[in-house]
């Protein structure tokens, strides 16, 4: 049985500081997912596997297009984190954060988006393996 684990925030007091170092955990989260993305797909398309097995290349094929899938995505995401970084430290240089209203919850929709595409990227990162592994018994 397959956990449903969702995202929840546990405080709405967050510190500029910490804004930041979560935006900077995010980018290097997504720095480390862009090289096994290329790895993965790289090894999908070098075919090691036996061709006798069923429908081998239309699964690899729809792998490799869920994996592209999932490089857009995080760099649609990448672009919402970088904006939101420009926005935090624009404000933080110019005194005009309000730390009751917009930060807070843009930070939250951006975190739990974040959260999400983790989610089913580890997912996915599940199915390819375990499709990988049966090919290799």
């Amino acid at each position: 049985m397959e956990s449903n684990i969702v995202y929840k925030s546990f405080t709405k007091d967050k510190t500029i500081e910490e804004l930041l170092y979560n935006i900077t955990l995010w980018t290097s989260e997504y720095a480390f997912i862009n090289l096994e993305l290329d790895f993965i797909k790289r090894l999908i398309k070098a075919y090691p596997f036996s061709s006798t097995i069923p429908n081998l290349y239309e699964r690899l094929q729809l792998f490799i297009l869920e994996l592209n899938n999932f490089e857009q995505a995080k760099n649609n995401i990448l672009v919402k984190i970088n904006d939101y970084d420009k926005k935090i430290r624009e404000s933080e240089e110019t005194n005009t954060l309000d730390p009751d209203y917009l930060y807070l919850v843009e930070y939250e929709k951006l975190a739990e988006e974040v959260f999400m595409y983790l989610k089913h990227y580890k997912k996915l990162k599940i199915q390819i393996f375990e499709y990988i592994n049966g090919l290799m018994d």
